[in-house]
């Protein structure tokens, strides 16, 4: 286990990929930001909206309407100087994910869009770079991780299950603030233990909460 200050060290070293500024976005990061990342990467081609205030926490009244990217970049500096910031106002496709993912050194999936997720996930299976993967749907998220240290792919992993994933929307009704929230700080946690090379990352293990019931589960997966 490396110790703090040896993760501090290694945490301004990482440029990590956040794909998505959305709920789960928002909150994992300012969890990156205020750890002490060196360098981050944004992206997300949508505008802030009104309906979507309550869970993404890095924007407000006045950023309605303004480049979600923009508004993120500009909020995360006030909390941390030192960062090194890259923003693209585009949608993650598997064409452009070559120039967009470059240079990453973990990419964490906070998408509801599921070819983002394959694009994503392609890259990082060919280029062997860990992939923190979230979904939030009503009272429940689920964490895991791909793609680290030689393991399975996303698609390897749920060959045929599109119809599963393609329901996870954090604009649905249903989807309260504390689940995103509890949902993004897995998926940093899942940031520091990738960096601390700990022996319980979630690679072909899915995390699973439900806060209606108050369960918490860690499922192995095949």
């Amino acid at each position: 286990m490396i110790k703090t200050k040896a993760l501090k060290t290694k945490l301004k070293q990482t440029h990590i990929v956040v794909v998505g500024c959305g709920g789960l976005g928002c909150g994992t990061l300012v969890s990156l930001a205020l750890l002490g990342v060196g360098k981050l990467t944004i992206i997300d081609d949508d505008r802030v909206e009104a309906d979507n205030l309550q869970r993404q926490i890095l924007f407000d009244l006045n950023s309605i309407g303004n480049y979600k990217c923009d508004v993120a970049t500009a909020e995360l500096k006030a909390r941390n100087q030192t960062i090194e910031i890259t923003s693209f106002k585009e949608r993650l496709t598997s064409q452009n994910s070559k120039k967009l993912l470059k240079e990453a050194h973990i990419v964490v999936d906070c998408t509801d869009n599921y070819a983002a997720r394959l694009a994503i996930d392609v890259f990082c299976s060919k280029h062997q770079i860990p992939m923190i993967y979230s979904g939030v749907k009503e009272m429940k998220g689920h964490i895991s991780v791909f793609n680290y240290k030689g393991g399975k792919s996303f698609t390897e992993t749920f060959t045929n299950d599109q119809n599963l994933f393609q329901n996870e929307d954090c604009n649905d009704a249903n989807v309260m603030p504390q689940i995103v929230s509890m949902a993004s700080s897995f998926q940093v946690n899942e940031v520091v233990k990738i960096l601390q090379q700990a022996s319980n990352v979630l690679q072909g293990k899915l995390q699973v909460f439900d806060l209606s019931k108050n369960v918490f589960r860690v499922y192995n997966l095949k």
